[in-house]
Parts: C-alpha cells; sequence; structure tokens
C-alpha cells in the first residue's frame, strides 16, 4: 500500500488581481500591509509585488545598451611613459620595552610596569591574581 502525499501548491494570482492590490497600495495613507490583510494576503507578498513593479518600471525606463560602455585605451607610445615610482619608506612601529598594565578600581588605578624581557612572569602573575 503506498500512500502519496501531495505538497500544497503555490497560489497563482492573475495580473488584474496585482495590478488592483498594487494601486490600492500607491494611495495616499494606505498601508501596504492594511491592503494586504484586506485581500486576504501576507504583507510580504505585497511587498515583493511592489518591489517587482519598481524593478520592471526602471527597467523599461533605461535606454538599451547603458549598462556596458566598452573603452578603447591607446597604448604607451615611446614619448608617454608612465610616472617613476617614488620608493616611500614606513617606519616600523617601535617595540615597547615594557608591558603597562592599568586596573582601575573604586578607590583608585593600580598601574603596572613589567619590563618586555619577564612576559612569561607577568602572565603568570595575571593569571594567578584574576582566579
Amino acid at each position: 500500500m503506498s500512500t502519496t502525499i501531495e505538497r500544497p501548491r503555490r497560489r497563482e494570482y492573475s495580473a488584474e488581481f496585482k495590478a488592483t492590490v498594487l494601486e490600492q497600495a500607491r494611495q495616499r495613507g494606505a498601508s501596504v500591509a492594511g491592503v494586504a490583510l484586506s485581500h486576504g494576503l501576507h504583507p510580504n507578498m505585497v511587498h515583493r509585488w511592489v518591489r517587482e513593479e519598481r524593478e520592471r518600471q526602471t527597467r523599461a525606463t533605461q535606454p538599451e545598451g547603458r549598462a556596458f560602455i566598452p573603452l578603447h585605451v591607446q597604448p604607451l607610445t615611446p614619448t608617454m611613459q608612465p610616472a617613476e615610482a617614488v620608493p616611500c619608506e614606513t617606519p616600523a612601529p617601535a617595540a615597547p620595552d615594557a608591558i603597562r598594565i592599568e586596573i582601575q578600581r573604586p578607590g583608585g588605578t593600580l598601574v603596572v610596569h613589567w619590563p618586555l624581557s619577564a612576559a612569561q612572569q607577568c602572565a603568570q602573575l595575571l593569571r594567578d591574581w584574576l582566579r
């Protein structure tokens, strides 16, 4: 015995129905959600129809071939040399020679300066202190 479960099909709305809903949604003071609910639709559906209509109108008003314009570039001639590259030196950031830890408490601020060469011991002190 085999049982086939039929999936519900999506509703399809006529172009006239969509046009009526879109016209009502465009009216001044009308909310898309209110128009959708008055026709038994989810507001997201009407928002999608509005967006699709706007895209169709945009495509209809754009002239053909506007999306891409080829640009022809002439090769450099011997008289047209590219500018010489000027090397720039970026100074290396100064490496700190000490670790500075600032701990703020209601009674005041504790500032600890620790030598960078003893970073492991500083980390151990912080682990012990924060437990």
